[in-house]
C-alpha cells in the first residue's frame, strides 16, 4: 500500500505514515470507522509483527467503545494468549473486567478487578477497580460490603472524577437500597464524617415521610450535633422549631397558588374551592387538618417554596401549583422528598408521568376528546366528521386527539381545516368545508335538475364534501317554480374546538354558506352564556363537554353552587370545582388515617369513581384522572344537561 501524506495533529505539518501510524492518527482524532480497517489490514498482513499486540489492544478498545463487549473480549484474550509479555497486559486486565461487568458476568469481572486493585502500577486504575468491586457487591445486593468499598474509594482517593462516582453510588445505595434497620446499624459504624451525614439524612427523610415526630426529632438533633457546619443544618433546625410550635399536631396540607400577578384570578378561584371544602368540615375534623397557603408569584422561587414545605414532617401533601410548567419545575424536589402533589388545573399531556408523586384533577384535552368522541359515535350514532380548529397549541392538540379517538372507535375524519385565531371572516375555511352561498347553491341545483343530473356519494375526498339537493319545485314549461334547495354534506358533524367568542362568529357564517343542517361539536371553551346569546338562533343542534355545569340538575352540584355563592358572593368556576374536589379527596384520605406522605399517596393511588362536582373521577396508575364529564346540548337557544 503506498504511503499517504497526512498532517501531524500536533504540528500541523505533513508527515509520511504507514498504515499503523495512519490508523493511530485516526484513532486519536476520534475517527474510529477509518481507523478500524487500517488496523485490520496491518494485523492480517503482520499477525506476529512487533505492533500486533498494540493493534489487538486497539481493536478491543474500538469494540468496547461501541459496546460490543463480547467481541472486545475476544481481541483481549488473543492478546493475552499470543503476547503474554506485552506492555499492554496490566491495562488489558482492567478492560476485560469492565467488559465482563457490562455483560453481567460479575464473577469473571471480580477476578480481573481484584488483580488490578492489588498489583497494578497505575494507582488510578487500582481505585477504579476498587470502585467496580463495590458496584459488583451492590449488584449482588451485598450493600454493606459495597458501601464499605465505595466509602474507602471516596475517603482515600484524590482523583475528583473517581470520588464523584463513588459519592453518587454511595448516595444511591443509602437512598434507595437500605432498610431502616440497616441504616441504624451503619450509623453506629460510621460515627462521623462521610457517609454518616447521608445515613442520618436518609433516616430523617424516612421519619418525615412516616410523620414519626419523636424519631424525626432524635435524628435531627443528632445530625445538628454531629455536623454543625453542614449546609442542611439550618433547615433541620428550622423544622425542629416548627415542631415545637405545632402543639395541636395537625396534619398539614400545602397550598401553592399564584395569588398575585397575572395568574392571580385563577389562583383565587382555586383557593376559594379549597377553602370551601375545609369550611364544610365538622369541628372535630377541622381540628385535624391545617392549610399552609403560599403565593407562588411572590417571594422566593417556586422550588424553594416547595422545598420549604416538603421539609416539614407534618406536611402530608401539596395542592397546586396551577401551571404545567411549574409542575415540571418542581419534579426533582417532590421526588427527593417523596411528597404527593395534587394539581387541580395543570393540563399538559403526559404531565403526571414525570413523577410517581404527581396527581391531577384537571380537565385535559385528552379527556374531553375521548369523552366527546365516545358520545358522538356511541350515543348520537355519528360516523363522519369534519374538524375546524384554530392554529395554536390548543386547537392543534384537540385536532390530533379527537381524530385519534374517532378513528379508534371506527369513525372517520373526512377533512380538517385550520383558521387563525385573529380571523373574523371565515369564508375561505367554510368553502373548504363544502359551504356554498345561496345564489350559487340555487344555480348549481337548477342546472343539475334541468340537465337531469344526479349526484353520487361522498367517497371522493375533499372535493366531494357537499352537493345541492332540491327540496321543492314545480315545472312550468321549461322553468321551475317555488324552487327550494339545501346543501347535503359528506359528514355528520363538525368539531370546532375553539372558544365561545370565535365559535360565536363562525356559526352564523356556516349558516350563511348553507352548512346549517349538521350537528356541531365543541369542547369546554363553548361553556359561556355569550355563545347562546350571540349564535344560539343559528345552532340547530350542538353538543359540547365540560367538567362543570353551574346549572346542573345534580343535587351535589346545586349544593356546591349555593354554598359557594353564600360564602364568596359570586358563582364558582370550573377551577373552583376542580379545586374543591381535589381538596375533598385529599382531606378525606387524611381523616380516614392517611396522615403521612406514604399513606396519602396510597390513598390517592386508590381513588375510584369519586362523585366529584367536576365529574365522577378515578385516579389512574399514572396519576392522571379519568372523568365522566358533563355532556351539554344547545338547542332552541338553551343549554341542556344530557347526562
Amino acid at each position: 500500500m503506498p504511503h499517504l501524506l497526512l498532517a501531524d495533529p500536533l504540528e500541523g505539518k505533513p508527515i509520511l505514515t504507514d498504515p499503523f501510524r495512519q490508523a493511530e492518527y485516526y484513532f486519536h482524532a476520534g475517527d474510529f470507522e477509518k481507523a478500524r480497517p487500517l488496523y485490520q489490514e496491518y494485523i492480517n498482513s503482520h499477525p506476529q509483527g512487533v505492533r500486533a499486540d498494540r493493534i489487538l489492544y486497539r481493536l478491543g478498545q474500538l469494540d468496547q467503545v461501541n459496546r460490543s463487549f463480547a467481541t472486545a473480549l475476544r481481541y483481549y484474550r488473543i492478546l493475552i494468549e499470543k503476547f503474554p509479555g506485552s506492555s499492554q497486559m496490566d491495562r488489558v486486565r482492567f478492560l476485560m473486567g469492565e467488559c465482563h461487568y457490562e455483560l453481567g458476568q460479575y464473577s469473571e469481572a471480580e477476578g480481573f478487578f481484584r488483580k488490578v486493585a492489588g498489583t497494578h502500577p497505575d494507582i488510578k486504575l487500582r481505585w477504579k477497580s476498587l470502585f467496580y468491586l463495590g458496584k459488583i457487591a451492590e449488584k449482588r445486593f451485598d450493600y454493606t460490603n459495597a458501601l464499605e468499598k465505595l466509602v474507602r474509594v471516596y475517603d482515600q482517593n484524590e482523583n475528583h472524577e473517581i470520588k464523584n462516582f463513588a459519592l453518587g453510588s454511595v448516595g444511591k445505595i443509602i437512598n434507595e437500597k437500605l432498610s431502616e434497620d440497616t441504616l441504624l446499624s451503619l450509623i453506629q459504624k460510621y460515627q462521623s464524617g462521610f457517609p454518616a451525614d447521608l445515613l442520618l439524612l436518609k433516616l430523617i427523610s424516612i421519619y418525615r415521610n412516616q410523620r414519626d415526630i419523636p424519631n424525626f426529632q432524635v435524628m435531627s438533633t443528632d445530625f445538628t450535633a454531629r455536623f454543625p457546619d453542614h449546609p442542611e443544618r439550618q433547615k433541620i433546625e428550622k423544622q425542629l422549631k416548627s415542631i415545637e410550635k405545632n402543639t395541636e399536631r395537625k396534619v398539614r396540607v400545602g397550598v401553592v397558588l399564584p395569588l398575585t400577578g397575572k395568574h392571580s384570578v385563577t389562583g383565587q378561584q382555586v383557593l376559594q374551592g379549597i377553602q370551601l371544602a375545609l369550611n364544610q368540615l365538622g369541628f372535630s375534623a377541622k381540628e385535624k387538618v391545617e392549610l399552609v397557603v403560599k403565593d407562588s408569584s411572590a417571594g422566593p422561587p417556586l422550588v424553594d417554596i416547595i422545598e420549604d414545605l416538603a421539609w416539614d414532617p407534618y406536611m402530608a401533601g401539596i395542592i397546586g401549583p396551577v401551571l404545567s410548567g411549574q409542575i415540571k419545575e418542581i419534579v426533582p424536589i417532590i421526588d427527593r422528598f417523596q411528597i404527593p402533589v395534587f394539581t387541580p388545573t395543570a393540563s399538559s399531556e403526559g404531565l403526571p408521568e414525570l413523577s410517581p408523586y404527581i396527581f391531577r384533577n384537571a380537565l385535559t384535552r385528552q379527556i374531553q376528546a375521548r369523552f366527546l368522541a365516545q358520545y358522538a359515535i356511541n350515543q348520537l350514532n355519528l360516523r363522519r366528521f369534519a374538524i375546524l380548529y384554530p392554529v395554536e397549541s390548543y386547537g392543534i392538540e384537540f385536532r390530533k386527539l379527537f381524530k385519534r379517538e374517532v378513528e379508534a372507535l371506527g369513525g372517520e375524519v373526512v377533512t380538517t381545516v385550520a383558521y387563525d385565531r385573529k380571523q373574523t371572516d371565515f369564508r375561505a375555511q367554510i368553502l373548504e368545508l363544502g359551504g356554498i352561498p345561496d345564489k350559487q347553491l340555487k344555480k348549481l341545483a337548477r342546472e343539475n335538475l334541468l340537465n337531469g343530473g344526479a349526484y353520487g356519494g361522498f367517497e371522493g375526498g375533499k372535493e366531494k364534501l357537499s352537493h345541492p339537493v332540491v327540496d321543492m319545485g314545480h315545472w312550468n314549461n321549461d322553468d321551475i317554480e317555488n324552487f327550494k334547495t339545501s346543501l347535503e354534506l359528506g359528514y355528520d358533524a363538525i368539531f370546532i374546538p375553539g372558544f365561545y367568542d370565535k365559535v360565536g362568529l363562525i356559526i352564523p357564517q356556516l349558516v350563511f354558506y348553507n352548512i346549517d343542517d349538521v350537528i356541531l361539536l365543541g369542547a369546554n371553551g363553548w361553556n359561556s352564556p355569550k355563545l347562546v346569546e350571540n349564535a344560539g338562533k343559528y345552532i340547530k343542534e350542538g353538543f359540547f363537554v365540560d367538567g362543570f355545569f353551574i346549572d346542573s340538575s345534580r343535587l351535589g352540584v346545586q349544593k356546591f353552587v349555593q354554598a359557594f355563592k353564600t360564602t364568596f358572593g359570586k358563582e364558582p368556576t370550573l377551577h373552583s370545582a376542580q379545586a374543591y374536589d381535589s381538596a375533598n379527596i385529599m382531606i378525606q384520605g387524611i381523616l380516614e388515617g392517611a396522615d403521612n406522605r406514604r399513606k396519602l399517596k396510597e390513598h390517592l393511588d386508590g381513588v375510584k369513581n369519586y362523585p366529584g362536582i367536576s365529574g365522577t373521577t378515578t385516579l389512574l396508575p399514572t396519576g392522571d384522572s379519568e372523568k365522566r364529564l358533563f355532556t351539554l346540548r344547545i338547542k332552541n337557544r338553551k343549554v341542556q344537561q344530557m347526562n
